[in-house]
Formats: C-alpha cells, structure tokens, sequence
C-alpha cells in the first residue's frame, strides 16, 4: 500500500496521534522530568545546576565539591546488567532427534549472527543505563544491507529521550511508539522531492510551534547543512517516526503531513519496548532519590565554605594599630597602641553536619539500591554487617528484575527477527540462502543458511544469563570452581562462563589430547620399571627429544609386523622388484622399523 493510497481521514488520525504522543500533557511532564535526570546522569555543570537550581554562578558550578552518586550508581548497575544473554532454542515435544538438535543449533548460531551484526553488545551497555535513567527504551525492527546484497533482519536502538510510547496494553507493551528526528530542511527535500515545495516555503510564522507549542520539545532549530538523520543532538527541522502495527510513518508536523509510509508485515508492531517495572507510571530508577542527592551536595557545599571560614577567619582589633594597617603572614610585624586587644573568633564546624551526611548517603544507597562494595570501600566505616546484607540483597533483586525485563525485550527482538527474516526470503528469490558468521559455543562459525526451511514458522527463543553473570573475573573463578567441586556444574559450563576463554572446541581438544598423553607416558613408565627394554627406550627418547614426544609414544604403541628370518625378507623384495617390473610402478615404501630399532638409533 503505497501513501497515495490512504484515505484522507488516515492521515489525519496519523497525524493528531502522532503529534499528541510528542506534545500531550503526559508527555510535557515527563520530559521535563528526563531533561532533569539526562543533566544530572550526563554530570558537569548542567548537571549541577539541574540538581540545585539555575541561580548558581555559572562559572563555578562545575567546581562545586558535590560527588554526582547517581551518575557513578548507574554506571555500576548498568556494568552488571549490561551483558549479553546467551541464546536457547528448546527442542519441542521431547524431540531428542539428531535433526531436531541440529536444527536447534543452527538457529542459535542464526540469531547469534543477528546480534553480532547489530552490535548487540554495545547495544546493551547503552541500554542499560537508559532502562534505569530514564525507565524504558526501544528498538526499532528494520533491515540493513551487507557489503554482498545480501539483507538481514536488524534492531536499532533509540534514544529514549526522543521516543514517546502510547498506551500500555494487558502484556505491559505499548501498542503505539513515536520517535522525533532532526533533519536539516534541504536534506529532508532531498529524500522526498514530492514534497519539496511544502518542505523548503517556510512563512514568517509557520514554525513547529504550531504543532507542538511555544518552547515544546518540537520547536524549530536553525538548518545545519553539516548535520544528518541520525544525530538526534544537532540542529534541523523535527521529523516524527510513527510506528503501530500497519507500518511506519514519517510525520513532517510543521506543516501537519504524512512523508512517507512503510507498511509492516510482522504479526506485531515493528518495535520492541523494554520497561522497567513501577508503580503505574514510567519512572527511572533514581526519579525519587533526587532530593537526597540534592541535599546531599548542598550540605557538602555548606561544609566546604563552613572549613574555608574556619581557616580565614576574620581578625578583630579593638584599638589603635600604630603601623596603620594590620599585617598577616609568617614575618609580620604589628604595632599596636597601648590597651589595644587583637583576637580571631573561632569557627568550629559542628559535627552533625558529617553525622547527616553520612545519613543522607545511607538513605540514598539504600533507597538507589547502590551498595557501599561497588564504590571498592569498606563497609566497616559505612554499615554494619547487616547494613550491608541488607544493601547487596536488595541489589540483588533489583539486578534479577532487570535481568528478567532485558530476557524478555530480548526473545521479543528475536521472535520479530526471524518473523521478518522469512518473510524477506519468502519475498525475494536472491535472500532464500545468504552467508552467516560469528562465534557460537567459543568458537568461530561460517556457513549457509536458508530462512524458510531453517526458521520455519516457530520463532521461538530463549535467554539465559550464565551461571555466574554479573561477577567479576576473580569472583568467577573462585566460585566456578566451588561449584564444580561440589557437581552443581561441569567443566563446559564453567569455560563458557569465563570470559576471555575463547575457541573452548580447541581448548577441550587440548585438554583431552594432555590427558591421554599423560595416562600413556605413565604407562610407558610402569612398563620400563618393569623391566621392559623397548619402553625403557621410548623414555630415554622422550627425555632426549621431548617435543618428538607425542611421535614417541604413537611410534611405541603402533602394532608392529612380524619379525622375519633375512631369507624370508631377500625373497619378498625379490618378488616386489619383480611385480613392479611388471607394472612400471614406483617401488613401495619399506614396512616401518621396530620401536626398538628406531629407539636404538637415536
């Protein structure tokens, strides 16, 4: 359906929802919120004056001795949230065929290859400090074209703070997702020369504030011919992405008109949604923890002036100074009129102000859910040994709840990826097998897959976190292998969970290759202890030539011919040299030697 063909009043509903998304009153109020917690996450001085106020000297506020807490808490949630879940495929109805499995795994390596080529990893670091900054985040599902031709299913992620998602449904997902886009105004003619006329005539007062209101979040910026479609930090013309379950629209609401429209033809609308979990409205992690911060560098703002005070105290003469002037420093000499009295009033800064500060970043850590263990302090100076229970357990949930919404938004990407994977190759002739790559299991794949009959119809996956996610690389080996003492995991698990460990296949193959070189050179030994002379040999040659070991041993183990009497050996090769004669043929190579004789030798 191309856009000449919608009727009228579809543009218009478009349009009016679109536009109401961006610039309604639920979304004024929250965007005013996520400008504050961006200024304050982003830190500097906007975050200073976001947290305290816009009366503060300008020049200074950046120097000011207020340590921006959310900005590091959220650095260390995202650090233990932020990694990538493996992918399942679960073989259905007790299936334990070969085929059922390979097919499993050729899907896993094909939605692996989907998230190296978006770059899922990075995707997810950046996601996972937007889900808790600012409460949600999205992905917009859409397809990218390789250096061959060749066109694979892919999620782009997008700023929350310009994306603006409607009502939520029963599932907790919006049915309806807006995105605002900057564009310069000769770029935007460019990709659409149809409109060239409406996009370039702009009237004195024909500005986006008519759609969007005087200092909305959709007023006009100045063309900048240097910027483009994806930097959503520059300037140029607003442009608004509509997405619901008929397709995308591109939404110019300056002058209140469809571009552009891209029909979907996913079972689901075309963008995943990820939220975290509240009360009854978006709400970031750190929404109601601004207060405490802000009193929490006000006081440390105070204390920093209350010690400069203390130490230039003023000087208080009562009195005549003979010299005219009263002199401070190391050398300096006053003379004072008899009777007068020179004294400095003491500046003594009460201890409860560092008795609430230390109050205050309890609260705040224990509300933020941000342990005093992330900052690599001591605990012992903060809480008690219960405190600290208490602040690394409740971190704990709080990691597994966002590990559980990530899974989710995840298996939902997957599902819409290979819906749209075949659905293109069921489209296009060309697409029905393309080339994957990547690395599956620790070890590097490439081959050939067909969408239709690989995918099928079930797009079905499932995420899972490894054993020990979110530990640090001294955490997982300690208790990787507690729990391999104990056989709660194996030896694949725990390769698989340590990261660095790479092409495990190659190391597996390593390590069985030592073991049975060990067991046979043990064996070697107890036979030469024996007093067996042939692998005594073998021992002295390995001692000798030990990187000629593995040659060694597979020369002493190797089944040798029967000895022969020299008669018996002239009449074979009398009977060779004739056969060969014969046929013109190239002499055979002679039988091996004997493990003794060619111990012997060496």
């Amino acid at each position: 359906m191309g856009i000449e063909n919608l009727d009228i009043k579809n543009y218009k509903e478009i349009v009016d929802n679109a536009t109401q998304l961006v610039a309604g009153k639920p979304s004024k109020h929250r965007q005013a919120q996520k400008a504050r917690i961006k200024a304050i996450l982003n830190g500097g001085a906007d975050g200073m004056k976001a947290l305290l106020g816009n009366k503060m000297e300008t020049s200074d506020v950046d120097l000011l001795p207020a340590p921006n807490m959310l900005q590091s808490g959220i650095d260390r949630l995202a650090q233990k949230i932020s990694g990538v879940p493996q992918v399942r495929v679960d073989i259905m109805n007790h299936n334990t065929s070969d085929r059922a499995k390979v097919r499993a795994e050729r899907l896993e390596r094909i939605v692996t290859s989907y998230d190296e080529k978006q770059n899922l990893n990075l995707q997810l670091a950046q996601a996972a400090r937007w889900l808790p900054g600012y409460g949600y985040c999205a992905w917009i599902i859409t397809t990218r074209t390789d250096k061959n031709g060749y066109i694979y299913p892919t999620a782009e992620l997008r700023d929350p703070f310009d994306t603006f998602p409607g009502n939520f449904g029963p599932n907790q997902e919006p049915r309806e997702l807006a995105v605002l886009r900057r564009i310069p105004r000769y770029k935007l003619a460019q990709l659409y020369p149809e409109f060239a006329k409406e996009i370039l005539h702009v009237e004195e007062k024909e500005t986006s504030e008519a759609a969007f209101g005087k200092g909305g979040v959709g007023t006009q910026y100045e063309n900048d011919k240097d910027n483009n479609w994806e930097d959503n930090t520059g300037q140029g013309i607003r442009i608004i992405e509509y997405y619901d379950l008929g397709g995308t629209y591109i939404v110019f609401p300056e002058k209140r008109m469809i571009l552009d429209f891209i029909p979907n033809y996913l079972s689901s609308p075309p963008f995943v949604f990820m939220k975290r979990t509240s009360f009854d409205e978006l709400k970031g992690q750190y929404d109601h923890v601004i207060g405490l911060m802000a009193m929490m560098a006000k006081i440390n703002i105070m204390s920093a002036i209350a010690m400069e005070d203390s130490v230039f105290t003023e000087t208080n003469i009562s009195g005549e100074l003979e010299s005219g002037q009263y002199r401070r420093g190391r050398f300096a000499i006053n003379y004072l009129a008899p009777g007068t009295q020179v004294s400095k009033p003491s500046n003594n800064i009460p201890y409860q102000l560092f008795q609430q500060i230390d109050r205050l970043e309890r609260q705040l850590r224990l509300v933020g859910g941000y342990p005093v263990t992330d900052d690599a302090q001591s605990p012992n100076s903060f809480v008690t040994g219960a405190g600290l229970q208490e602040l690394n357990g409740t971190m704990s949930l709080m990691i597994n709840e966002y590990r559980d919404i990530i899974k989710h938004a995840l298996q939902d990407m997957d599902e819409k990826r290979l819906e749209l994977d075949s659905l293109l190759a069921a489209q296009f002739e060309e697409l029905r097998k393309k080339p994957i790559q990547g690395f599956y299991a620790g070890t590097a794949f490439s081959e050939n897959y067909a969408p239709i009959a690989d995918i099928g119809g079930d797009f079905r996956t499932r995420r899972i976190y490894g054993v020990m996610s979110g530990f640090d690389d001294g955490q997982k080996i300690v208790t990787g292998l507690q729990l391999l003492q104990a056989g709660v995991i194996d030896v694949e698990t725990l390769q698989d969970n340590i990261d660095g460990l790479d092409n495990i296949a190659k190391v597996q193959e390593r390590i069985r290759k030592n073991k049975a070189e060990n067991v046979l050179f043990e064996s070697i030994l107890a036979r030469s202890a024996q007093g067996d002379m042939a692998a005594t040999q073998a021992v002295i040659a390995i001692y000798e030539y030990p990187a000629e070991m593995t040659d060694i041993m597979r020369m002493f183990y190797t089944p040798q011919e029967p000895q022969m009497s020299p008669e018996q050996e002239a009449m074979i090769q009398q009977q060779m040299a004739a056969e060969q004669g014969q046929q013109g043929g190239q002499p055979q190579q002679q039988p091996p030697p004997s493990v003794a004789a060619a111990f012997g030798g060496m």
